[in-house]
């Protein structure tokens, strides 16, 4: 089990109507024009994600310009939810990646070295963080811990970053003020910044992440009569409405997921050799410790 402290970090600011709203009253009076950050953003893949970054980024940078880069047809319903200012490519302060990982792979591999910080939200790290450090590009990995079972720009939200962990995964390319534009950026649009390694990203992610997405979809296609199912079955298999091309990439770059699901495995084998053998002690042992942990867990 990896453990990775999540402590010292600074609450999130509320994600109110406006910039101002998450800054306290002392911060406003000496804050210039030329302190806002990002004033321009490009954004590659404007589905889900990359709408729900640029709509949290209206709400909180008063005046920012998005970019987006994307299929026409996406492109069109970006503009149509009001994600996107342009459709035509312009120099940015910030590039932000949130395309599929394989895409994103493809785009670093091409993108010309720049001044501006680029910043990607996939879902694995190590790939895209070692090929953009190859590169020498100005780039810091990035992953916010939010989403949703839909896809596609007319499902993205301003609000589902509220609260949530943002990973940052910076490399000996990234810029010395890089992490801290990005983590005032974060928690201006009420996420929590949490600079990590890549390494250390992608095996938390795969227990936090990937395993419950594997879980899911199985007891999803392992169950018969889901019309009789309650409410429990339905949480559990809420993850399964996933589309697999969300996650085709995310699986075929999550190096930990393997180890992840061995361990997993192992596990059920402890639970059906219990059950096999009428072992009541092993499976209230059992019972426990997962009582232990969920109580243990911050609400």
């Amino acid at each position: 089990l990896l453990v990775v402290p999540l402590t010292g970090l600074r609450p999130p600011l509320p994600l109110g109507e406006g910039f101002l709203d998450g800054i306290s009253l002392g911060e406003r009076c000496f804050m210039t024009q030329a302190e806002f950050f990002p004033k321009t953003v490009t954004i590659y893949g404007t589905g889900l994600m990359g709408s729900s970054l640029a709509l949290a980024l209206k709400h909180a940078v008063p005046g920012i310009r998005i970019f987006g880069i994307d299929r026409p047809d996406i492109l069109e319903k970006a503009q149509a939810v009001g994600a996107i200012d342009s459709t035509s490519p312009a120099t940015s302060d910030l590039i932000i990646l949130a395309a599929p990982v394989g895409e994103i792979l493809r785009i670093v591999e091409e993108l010309q070295n720049a001044p501006q910080i680029i910043l990607d939200i996939g879902s694995t790290k190590v790939d895209i963080c070692g090929k953009a450090e190859l590169r020498g590009l100005p780039f810091v990995g990035g992953h916010p811990m939010t989403g949703s079972e839909r896809s596609g720009p007319e499902a993205a939200a301003a609000d589902i970053f509220k609260d949530a962990w943002f990973f940052l995964c910076p490399v000996s390319s990234t810029p010395p003020d890089a992490i801290g534009k990005l983590e005032r950026m974060i928690r201006l649009i009420g996420a929590v910044p949490h600079v990590i390694n890549a390494e250390d990203h992608d095996k938390l992610v795969s227990q936090i992440s990937h395993l419950p997405q594997i879980l899911s979809t199985l007891l999803a296609v392992h169950t018969d009569r889901a019309e009789f199912a309650g409410p429990g079955w339905k949480s559990l298999t809420r993850l399964a409405a996933s589309p697999f091309h969300v996650w085709r990439d995310i699986l075929l770059t999550s190096g930990s997921l393997p180890n992840e699901l061995r361990t997993f495995i192992q596990q059920l084998q402890e639970v059906l050799q219990a059950l096999e053998q009428q072992d009541v002690q092993t499976l209230e042992t059992i019972f426990e410790r997962a009582n232990r942990a969920v109580h243990s867990w911050p609400s």
